[in-house]
């Protein structure tokens, strides 16, 4: 089975998102300014906006903010994934709203699966204790490793190309110059990382988001506030475990996230008297964030999490 799967929306809630067959757009389905595109989250769309460039007209399904495990669908996501050619999705479980949304919005689009072919962790993978499981199958948070984006890079390229032969060298071209992008921000990740000592790469975080970053970059993920999803409260058990494992392992802080509420993190910093350091995972920063694109996140998440672990040695 090729890394690259397409499909016609009617399949998609018949087949899982695993789907096959998707050609050029038909001309009905490519406005004055290019092939109707969506993609589902904001961090996908930055990516596909890097290939795509001026020659598609794009529609983000997810703004700023917005929690991919809380998000509704308004009517003009709707009109545009009813109109759209292809739609990019991340994958890997963490687009629960899709089918119900296609099955709203039918239409005649093309489904990529950006994780299609990735070497996916288990749902709630973490070297903590704690059996909890996530929500699905799959760890879907893929995009916090950047070769898993360079990945995506190659996909987008090819199913953009595909679907729009006439703008093909465009994408390649575009992709090649971001996959240059990429390849420098994972040397300078790993140079970063370099600088904390193996022992204190240990990360606690308000869900189990990091596993990827974890497993690319020599972290432990040793525990989170919200061990199963942030739709799902922890108990006090849960707290307590967690904090146990804090003061056992000499964790240094605890990262809340974006997109999910801080109230049970704050919690847990204050009862331990460690530090909370908000991160970017789920969502692009707003304006003036310093995270407002994929690279830029990656660098302001990696500061703050070497600064936070290199502490005072």
């Amino acid at each position: 089975m090729s890394r690259i799967q397409y499909g016609m929306v009617a399949l998609v809630i018949l087949s899982g998102l695993v789907l096959a067959g998707c050609g050029t757009a038909p001309a009905g389905q490519q406005s004055a300014t290019g092939v109707r595109v969506v993609a589902t989250t904001n961090i996908v769309g930055d990516v596909v906006a890097q290939v795509a460039g001026k020659d598609v007209q794009l529609t983000v399904l997810m703004g700023l903010g917005v929690d991919p495990h809380t998000y509704v669908a308004t009517p003009r996501d709707v009109a545009a994934v009813h109109d759209a050619q292809l739609i990019f999705v991340n994958g890997a479980g963490l687009e629960t709203f899709l089918e119900p949304l296609l099955q709203q919005a039918g239409g005649q689009a093309c489904l990529v699966d950006l994780s299609q072919g990735l070497d996916l962790l288990p749902a709630g993978h973490a070297e903590a204790e704690d059996e909890h499981a996530g929500e699905g199958e799959y760890d879907p948070h893929v995009w916090l490793s950047v070769p898993n984006v360079m990945r995506w890079v190659d996909t987008i390229a090819t199913a953009l190309s595909e679907a729009d032969p006439a703008h093909a060298e465009g994408y390649r071209s575009r992709a090649a110059a971001y996959r240059q992008e990429l390849e420098a921000l994972d040397a300078w990740i790993r140079q970063q990382v370099a600088g904390v000592p193996p022992e204190r790469r240990k990360l606690v975080t308000n869900h189990p988001a990091f596993g990827y970053f974890a497993r690319e970059y020599g972290f432990e993920q040793v525990g989170a506030v919200y061990p199963v999803s942030p739709a799902a409260e922890p108990s006090a058990q849960d707290i307590a475990a967690l904090e146990d494992v804090i003061r056992r392992l000499g964790v240094p802080a605890v990262f809340t996230e974006s997109t999910v509420n801080p109230k049970m993190a704050e919690q847990v910093a204050r009862d331990t008297g460690i530090r909370l350091v908000r991160l970017y995972t789920g969502s692009l920063g707003e304006p003036g964030s310093g995270a407002e694109t994929y690279i830029a996140m990656m660098r302001y998440n990696t500061r703050a999490i070497v600064d936070a672990l290199k502490g005072s040695e």
